[in-house]
This record gives C-alpha cells, sequence and structure tokens, in this order.
C-alpha cells in the first residue's frame, strides 16, 4: 500500500480537531508489561473512565518485555465549570 493512502492514526486524527475554547487535553502513559496494561486498561473500563477503544495499542518500546499504551482525554476546563 502507498504511503499516501494510508489512513491517519487515531491519535493523530484527534490531534488535528481543534479544541474548544473550554477543552483542556490529558494524557495518561501506560508503561510496562502488556499483560498489565491490558489489565489497567480493563479495570479503568470497569470503573467507567475510558473504553478500552480509546487506547493506543501497546506499543513495544525496545526494551525487553516493555510496553506503551496512551490515552488522550479532553475535558472541560476548570474556569468552564464555574
Amino acid at each position: 500500500m502507498c504511503e499516501e493512502n494510508k489512513l491517519p492514526a487515531r491519535s493523530e486524527l484527534l490531534q488535528s480537531i481543534p479544541l474548544a475554547p473550554n477543552q483542556e487535553t490529558l494524557r495518561h502513559i501506560l508503561l510496562g508489561d502488556y499483560g498489565a496494561i491490558v489489565k489497567t486498561i480493563h479495570a479503568l473500563a470497569t470503573f467507567n473512565y475510558a473504553e478500552p477503544k480509546h487506547w493506543t495499542q501497546p506499543i513495544p518500546t525496545g526494551r525487553s518485555g516493555e510496553y506503551l499504551s496512551i490515552l488522550t482525554r479532553r475535558e472541560a476546563s476548570d474556569a468552564a465549570l464555574d
């Protein structure tokens, strides 16, 4: 497949959407064993914090057995809550 035909990654799409004046961005980074990352993602879903599909797929960091997954959330700023 040609590079021009590749769809942008979810994170690239999210970054391309401008923030509303009352929004802030927060990123959560999970770094560790693959199984621990998956368990944590599912645990956070049980608390209705974030659905697993909103996290990036665990990516190997290059260190033995270590992976990384990121969640980007957009939330109303404190000023918008007053």
